[in-house]
């Protein structure tokens, strides 16, 4: 039994689940306003869990703030990290001598310095208190207000009484030890502990805004194979600008699927959702659908931008049988992972691709767990196909027009496709007018 979730590299680029370039599934998550929040965003982001429990925490976590989702969050990122370094800067208890300068009104750097992390500590305090009671207006919330009441006493010290306003700080050169040793050195802990739980909230609030604002739904998770299925009602990918949303059922007893459509179907478009949909439950995000009900898998694999490697002699055919072999090594045999296979052995000839995916599915089948999607064009396999109980068949549907022309529909149907759109694709892209061009 796998003892953490397993996943590549490569499924984590086919899938676009890695930041880069700022354009990437945790990019579009990420609406975080402090680099603390950002990074622990982050690292819950890249840790898919196996269990449930922990999964049902995270989506508690960024569940219960969507109700103030539109609330303002006016916290910046250069002060939270001002108010750590000063912070987390060590108190040495030694005063600031006041001379003749300081009395004339010429102040060294360092009361500047302390006077404005003061004021910034107190103001993020005020703030995020009072965002805090927002939240737990709605529904209370232990650890929300422990932090409430640890706020309190904090700025009870600072201000002396209910009347908290940082512009009524009156913060001169005889009474800024004072604070400063407060600060940094009696209240401390409860500052550092504030800053941590802010950093908490900033990463789950990103996602609650996003959710809020998409109205993605919380997936109901089981157990591995307590229920031996997937289910997704009105999924779609959040890349699309205009999406089609589709239903999946995956299970057991159909384990795999032999997908089948046309160039510009959306193939490729919905094993993206499905694998993306999975990943954002397992680590306990909010999904794009309108519902989800999976046991948790174990892994997720992908092979579906895969490059010919030049440096080692190895054919786009190579690559793809590699690929194969490195999903395979990592699982168990009581796997309940999900494998998709996209275009499986393009890089070769009709007749060997044929026979290679063939096998594939032979053996794939007496495989007791793994989910499995293999889209392909090669649809004259789906009759030997059929002799396998556990292959179920899905198709892209494409409707027609009044003069007989192809409308891609982008929504999933069982069957097989049969429409053979090649030739009409290259005529619309103006290919064969660009090759007429060159003819004298």
């Amino acid at each position: 039994m796998a003892e953490k979730f397993l996943i590549d590299d490569q499924t984590l680029r086919d899938i676009q689940l890695r930041d880069l370039r700022n354009f990437s599934v945790f990019n579009y998550f990420d609406r975080t306003v402090t680099d603390g929040g950002q990074e622990l965003l982050r690292e819950l982001f890249y840790s898919p869990s196996l269990d449930v429990k922990e999964v049902r925490a995270r989506q508690l976590n960024i569940r219960r703030l969507e109700p103030v989702a539109n609330e303002p969050f006016e916290f910046y990122r250069v002060i939270l990290t001002d108010i750590e370094k000063y912070i987390k800067s060590m108190y040495t208890g030694i005063k600031s001598s006041v001379g003749l300068m300081d009395i004339f009104g010429v102040k060294s750097p360092f009361f500047y310095y302390k006077k404005r992390s003061i004021m910034e500590i107190s103001d993020f305090l005020i703030k995020s208190q009072e965002f805090y009671k927002k939240v737990n207006a709605v529904q209370h919330y232990e650890d929300i207000a422990e932090m409430i009441d640890s706020i309190e006493e904090c700025l009870s010290a600072i201000f002396k009484n209910k009347k908290y306003d940082t512009e009524k700080l009156k913060l001169n050169i005889f009474n800024i030890e004072k604070y400063d040793g407060l600060l940094r050195r009696d209240l401390v802990t409860k500052i550092r502990r504030a800053i941590e739980f802010f950093y908490e909230i900033d990463a789950y609030f990103s996602v609650a805004r996003v959710s809020a604002a998409k109205g993605f739904c919380y997936p109901e998770v089981f157990e591995k194979n307590e229920t031996r299925a997937i289910h997704m009602e009105g999924v779609y990918h959040i890349f699309l600008r205009e999406p089609v949303a589709n239903d999946i059922h995956l299970h057991q007893e159909k384990k795999i699927w032999f997908l089948t459509g046309a160039n510009m179907a959306g193939k490729s478009s919905i094993i993206k959702s499905i694998s993306t949909a999975v990943y954002l439950t397992q680590i306990g995000f909010p999904v794009p659908a309108t519902s989800v009900k999976m046991d948790l898998l174990d892994g997720l694999f992908t092979s579906i931008n895969l490059q010919d490697n030049l440096e080692l002699g190895y054919s786009h055919f190579y690559v793809e049988a590699m690929r194969l072999k490195t999903i395979v090594d990592h699982l168990g045999p009581d796997s309940n992972a999900l494998i998709i296979l996209d275009e499986l052995f393009k890089g070769t000839n009709h007749s060997d691709a044929s026979h290679a995916i063939l096998k594939v599915v032979e053996n794939l089948a007496e495989a007791d767990g793994p989910y499995v999607i293999i889209s392909s064009h090669i649809t004259e396999l789906s009759e030997e196909l059929k002799h396998f109980p556990l292959v179920d068949f899905f198709k892209m549907n494409i409707a027609n027009d009044e003069d007989g022309h192809p409308i891609f529909t982008y929504k999933i149907i069982h069957g097989i496709a049969q429409e053979k759109l090649g030739m009409w694709l290259l005529k619309k892209s103006g290919a064969f007018e660009a090759i007429d061009k060159l003819k004298k």
